[in-house]
């Protein structure tokens, strides 16, 4: 076929065919047209979605962070005031205990100068004395001497001391610390 062959061949086709044609193009040119701007605009809204996401994720980072840091500075000082607390006590029993082991030793060292029978009194000027009838009977009747014995106790008395500290600490502390952690 021929160019004008064609020509004519299109000349027969009827002019509404045509118009329906150029009607349908134009329809699909619209629908083209319309779904790009919808794709555009719902481009446009997830990057605006995206940012006020980012600003508020940003925002809420902050403030956890801002409350994280607070939770433990809180944390630290209680656990600081905690520590203390119990260094301060056991100070406290150390020096009574030290003073029950002077006095233990300063009646021991009267008992030795006056013998130390039962209801002997006596007043020294020095917390000891020269050894006595005591300090050889005792090991002799296979008990352990004074000075020993008194150094053993005065070690278990401070051992015991940390323990019990050792456990009041603990205690406190699992008591401050926060129930709601896993």
């Amino acid at each position: 076929m021929t160019g004008l062959a064609i020509l004519r061949w299109l000349g027969a086709v009827p002019r509404g065919v045509w118009a329906g044609l150029a009607a349908t193009l134009l329809l699909l040119g619209i629908v083209r047209w319309h779904q790009g701007k919808v794709a555009a605009a719902f481009t446009k809204g997830v990057q605006q979605q995206a940012a006020a996401d980012r600003g508020a994720i940003e925002t809420a980072t902050a403030a956890a962070e801002a409350a994280q840091a607070a939770r433990i500075a809180a944390l630290t000082a209680q656990q600081s005031r905690i520590s203390k607390g119990t260094d301060d006590a056991l100070a406290e029993t150390r020096a009574d205990l030290a003073r029950r082991g002077d006095n233990l030793r300063l009646r021991w060292a009267a008992a030795r100068a006056v013998g130390g029978g039962p209801g002997a009194s006596a007043t020294i000027a020095l917390p000891a004395a020269a050894a006595g009838p005591l300090d050889t009977a005792c090991p002799a009747a296979g008990w352990v001497a004074f000075d020993t014995a008194a150094a053993a106790a005065a070690a278990a008395d401070e051992a015991l001391a940390k323990d019990d500290a050792w456990i009041a600490w603990a205690a406190a502390q699992a008591a401050a610390w926060p129930q709601d952690q896993p």
